[in-house]
């Protein structure tokens, strides 16, 4: 049974290299090759195969020729690059700029959160001391009667403080 698999894929592997939209079995495949969108991939030599996903798992053989031929498109396609180091090289490049970003992005984020938490933090302090000169208003048999009524109401809706002197 995993000799059959393993020719399967390889001949799913060799029918996506070809590039002739007419021998590709799959749907999804040929309307990706139509659009220029088609990569060669575990995944999609696995749906060209008509396997399920995860059936290459165990042809590791298989595995690194799909590896090897992905990047040999990918050299043949660009045109700046010579070998499979060089486009290897230009994906880690392009990898670093986009990981440099995105730790941009968090530090913008977190600096952001920081400063919300420390507004959040001076509008609740001014929102117990407003509720607590409230609370003094109110004469002190009232008080008790008062934060039932706002507990009843809502419970999850609770403010911590020093009401009582």
């Amino acid at each position: 049974m995993s000799q059959i698999t393993k020719i399967k894929l390889i001949k799913a592997l060799e029918k996506l290299l070809d590039g002739d939209l007419t021998k590709l079995t799959s749907k999804e495949l040929r309307n990706k090759a139509r659009k220029g969108k088609l990569k060669i991939n575990n995944s999609n030599v696995e749906k060209e195969a008509g396997l399920s996903a995860g059936s290459l798992r165990r042809h590791n053989d298989v595995i690194l020729m799909i590896k090897n031929k992905s990047l040999e498109v990918k050299v043949t396609q660009d045109e700046t690059t010579n070998s499979p180091i060089e486009v290897l090289q230009k994906e880690i490049k392009l990898l670093k700029g986009e990981r440099g970003l995105a730790n941009k992005k968090k530090k913008e984020y977190y600096d952001e959160a920081k400063n919300h938490k420390e507004a959040l933090a001076v509008q609740a302090a001014t929102h117990i001391k407003m509720i607590q000169q409230l609370m003094e208003m109110l004469p002190a048999s009232e008080r008790e009667k008062a934060m039932d009524k706002v507990v009843n109401t809502r419970p999850d809706n609770i403010v911590e403080g020093y009401f009582r002197k």
